[in-house]
């Protein structure tokens, strides 16, 4: 990520970050991150509401807590930033080991804002996501 922040024009005051696994992420969730940057929001992520219970497990396999899921959202890309706000966050945490942008950001104590997230955006790793995203666009125009 680092040499993608250094070849960005001066100009440049909006960085999007996008998982190339959420492939089927529509226009509408860019343009949501991107109003609420314009808004002034330092850093916008989309998130979906989570609809399981969600338990914390201990590494014995020992249920510790039931978390409150109306708090709760599965968060997605693009993940949208000032680029002062994410490069900062990359030169302070360099070495942290997190598993997307805005968990950078959120180490440098800078608030990060929730928009909708969409169905459409979900994550295609595994071939039951790949199967499921086929028979969705299956379903498009038919």
């Amino acid at each position: 990520m680092a040499a993608g922040l250094a070849v960005l024009l001066d100009e440049d005051g909006l960085v999007l970050v996008h998982d190339a696994a959420r492939a089927l992420a529509p226009p509408e969730l860019f343009q949501r991150v991107i109003h609420a940057l314009r808004e002034g929001r330092g850093a916008v992520i989309p998130g979906m509401a989570v609809a399981d219970t969600i338990k914390a497990v201990d590494s014995s396999g020992v249920v510790t807590a039931t978390l409150d899921r109306a708090a709760l959202r599965a968060i997605q890309t693009p993940q949208g930033f000032g680029r002062a706000v994410l490069t900062h966050a990359h030169g302070e945490n360099h070495d942290a080991v997190v598993t997307d942008d805005a968990a950078l950001v959120e180490l440098t104590g800078a608030p990060i804002h929730v928009v909708d997230g969409d169905a459409w955006a979900a994550k295609i790793t595994t071939r039951d996501d790949l199967d499921m995203a086929e028979r969705r666009l299956s379903r498009v125009g038919s």
